[in-house]
């Protein structure tokens, strides 16, 4: 990154977890680097913020998104914040109903944020739905919602690398949050995940939306199993005896 950094970069935008590796990254000192060149830090946490504490003025970012349904909320609402200054400075990017104060006939005035950034009828229900699921991750604690999934995690990794022919893909359980994406040799991923389906077990086959990332690990798709607070050391019992059958159906034997 440091070879990359100048003062021609205006935003640095990354991921607070990998949604196929996992990885968590270390955000307080990827900020300090942003700021150290004048850019802006933009964090796309959608997949971090359901399961780790995150505090934007502590950890100097600038934009936050996350979406409503990888916090057991809805689907069709996500969350932007911005540091007020950047907000208010920005332009809006959508013109409508509800982000405008004046209209005049060749210019209008944008009402105050956030409605500035809200263009047309809001996903008035949606929002709604949002908040209980808010409510409830934050009634199991942040804290401990990740000492609970890191558990979880450890066992799922030191369970899945009983089974033959595995290779899981990212860090260590240290530096990981509670996603576990693999191969087994011998099996396709699609058929791993039909064959895991027939036992009751629900993963994502695919490229998981990370083309490129696939592309530099040297491979074309891959299986993810992701963990949550409502998983147990069960479900990760009916995987790995799940991969078993799979490898029994395959007649894999190595």
């Amino acid at each position: 990154m440091d070879k990359l950094l100048n003062e021609r970069v205006k935003i640095i935008a990354l991921t607070g977890m990998s949604n196929m590796l996992g990885t968590v990254n270390d955000l307080g000192v990827l900020s300090k680097k942003a700021q150290s060149v004048g850019a802006k830090f933009l964090v796309d946490a959608a997949q971090s913020v359901p399961h780790t504490k995150l505090d934007v003025n502590a950890l100097g970012i600038d934009f936050l998104a996350f979406s409503g349904h990888k916090l057991y909320g809805p689907s069709g609402i996500g969350v932007l914040y911005g540091r007020r200054e950047l907000l208010e400075a920005m332009p809006p990017f959508l013109g409508g109903g509800h982000m405008i104060s004046r209209v005049f006939q060749d210019h209008s005035e944008w009402a105050h944020i956030p409605a500035k950034y809200e263009a047309g009828t809001i996903p008035i229900a949606q929002a709604i739905a949002l908040k209980p699921a808010i409510d409830f991750t934050l009634s199991l604690g942040l804290d401990e919602i990740a000492a609970y999934e890191h558990q979880l995690t450890q066992y799922a990794w030191d369970r899945l690398h009983e089974v033959p022919g595995m290779k899981i893909y990212g860090p260590p359980v240290d530096q990981r949050g509670p996603i576990l994406s693999f191969r087994m040799e011998g099996a396709h991923p699609e058929d791993i995940a039909q064959l895991l389906n027939r036992k009751g077990v629900f993963v994502r086959h695919g490229h998981h939306c990370t083309m490129p990332l696939h592309d530099r690990l040297g491979i074309p798709n891959s299986v993810r199993a992701s963990l949550g607070v409502y998983n147990l050391e069960s479900d990760i019992d009916a995987l790995v005896d799940g991969l078993m059958y799979v490898r029994e159906r395959l007649r894999l034997t190595a």
